[in-house]
């Protein structure tokens, strides 16, 4: 009886021992998502899609794999407070770079986990541009962002100290004995520093592992299966816009300037205007602005619209609609701080406005080589409207100047048209005022390409 009663509880202890087994083999799922290359926008959509899916999905494990210098700080409190809303554990790999803004994405996660090569640190805040911010301006980002990590910290103020370490030059961090960063530093952890034992416990880092794999296997201490999350086409677009928006401005800037200074608005204007859309369309998929500055754009550009074709010669619609795009665009480009209040704004439109200023230097350097290399070219004849009418006005005789001579507008001028004198067909520009189709026109001079006429009171 009792060899029986002996072998049952063995076989009780093996089937035990068995379901234990498979339930310490049990496979976890996890979405991995890579945020790499400055943090902008982009980024944030690509995060939040991420999210999306695992809480969809019932995937309970989201490991960020980073490899960042740094980038916008808007964006990047935006990507920490997603991840704090995520329901479920958040790992950061940081492989091997998260530098400035990406410190602050690894700090919101609850796990950070570095590559034997990782790197992380130098956070303190600056322009868009790479220089300093003013001082007093310093200190409250210094200070909003202090309490922005103490509240994601939680309980675990070593990570809140350390994080404040790195972006706060005047704070000295100091645990127990040792002083791990004097003041007037900035701290960059290397992977070996951030595990180092201060105190009893690591100084930052949960561990080192050579792969996100490895990674999520200590985070978890289960088989993981990872779903990586795969990067559209159209988050790649916006990824690249957002990093050459000056550039495409300056391009649209050049192609607005060549279409007016060459007789009208046509279809290089309206590239130029597609262009400067594009611009928005790739800060709308990045989620960089909410819909304001989309409407202050609309509506500078309906004035300017109104200047072109209804009001010629009123210049102030005109001046106040392209202020309003020009804003607009520095709006939407800017790095605005959390709230969007008019405390941080200041220095956030000069970044937005330093991105539109150099758009408008590439603008001027283009429109200057383009003027200096091909003015005689067949494609700069046909760009500065020289009569495209029928053959016969194209063969205008050039020796016979039309300047003082009196004729008639055969079409309205929107600012340009065109101009019947001694029976040929000229393109001018109205100087002044609104010249509508049979008014009587005089030619008055010639600027840059076009004549210019003005309208002939009886």
């Amino acid at each position: 009886m009792k060899k029986i009663v002996l072998l049952m509880l063995c076989i009780f202890g093996l089937m035990c021992e068995l379901l234990a087994s498979e339930k310490l083999s049990t496979t976890q799922n996890a979405y991995a998502v890579k945020i790499d290359g400055q943090i902008s926008p982009p980024q944030l959509f690509i995060v939040k899609r991420a999210i999306r899916m695992a809480s969809n999905e019932g995937v309970k494990i989201l490991a960020i794999d980073i490899d960042t210098p740094g980038g916008d700080l808007d964006t990047t409190l935006k990507i920490m407070q997603a991840l704090r809303d995520f329901d479920g554990q958040t790992i950061c790999y940081i492989n091997p770079n998260a530098i400035s803004a990406g410190s602050f994405i690894a700090t919101a996660c609850d796990k950070i986990y570095f590559s034997p090569e990782g790197v992380m640190g130098a956070a303190e805040a600056v322009n868009a541009t790479g220089s300093d911010i003013d001082k007093s301006m310093q200190r409250k980002i210094t200070s909003f962002l202090g309490a922005k990590v103490r509240a994601i910290s939680g309980e675990n103020q070593r990570r809140a100290d350390v994080q404040r370490a790195m972006n706060d030059p005047d704070f000295e961090l100091k645990i127990g004995d040792k002083i791990i960063k004097k003041k007037g530093e900035l701290l960059t952890l290397t992977a070996k520093e951030a595990s180092q034992i201060i105190d009893g416990k690591p100084l930052l880092s949960d561990g080192t592992a050579k792969t996100l794999a490895d990674a999520l296997k200590l985070a978890s201490g289960d088989k993981i299966k990872i779903k990586s999350l795969k990067i559209t086409w159209a988050e790649k677009v916006a990824k690249y816009i957002s990093a050459i928006s000056p550039v495409l401005m300056g391009l649209g800037f050049m192609l607005i300037f060549i279409d007016i200074k060459s007789g009208g608005f046509g279809i290089l204007g309206g590239l130029g205007v597609s262009v400067l859309l594009i611009v928005f369309v790739g800060a709308n998929l990045s989620g960089i602005a909410g819909h304001e500055e989309i409407i202050v754009f609309a509506i500078g550009a309906v004035l300017v619209a109104v200047e072109i074709f209804f009001l010629q010669g009123t210049i102030f619609l005109a001046l106040i609609g392209g202020a309003l795009m020009l804003g607009s665009l520095a709006w939407a480009l800017g790095d605005i701080l959390p709230s969007r209040n008019f405390d941080y704004n200041s220095d956030a439109f000069l970044n937005g406005f330093s991105q539109v200023g150099m758009g408008i230097v590439i603008a001027i350097i283009l429109t200057a080589l383009l003027w200096r290399f091909l003015p005689e070219t067949r494609f700069m004849k046909n760009l500065i409207l020289q009569t495209q009418k029928n053959s016969d006005e194209n063969n205008v005789d050039k020796s016979e100047s039309p300047i003082g001579k009196i004729g008639v507008a055969l079409t309205d001028f929107m600012p340009s048209g065109k101009v019947e004198v001694d029976g040929k067909i000229i393109e001018a520009t109205a100087i002044f005022g609104h010249i509508r189709t049979n008014d009587k026109v005089e030619i008055v001079g010639k600027k840059d390409f076009n004549f210019t006429a003005k309208r002939v009171d009886c």
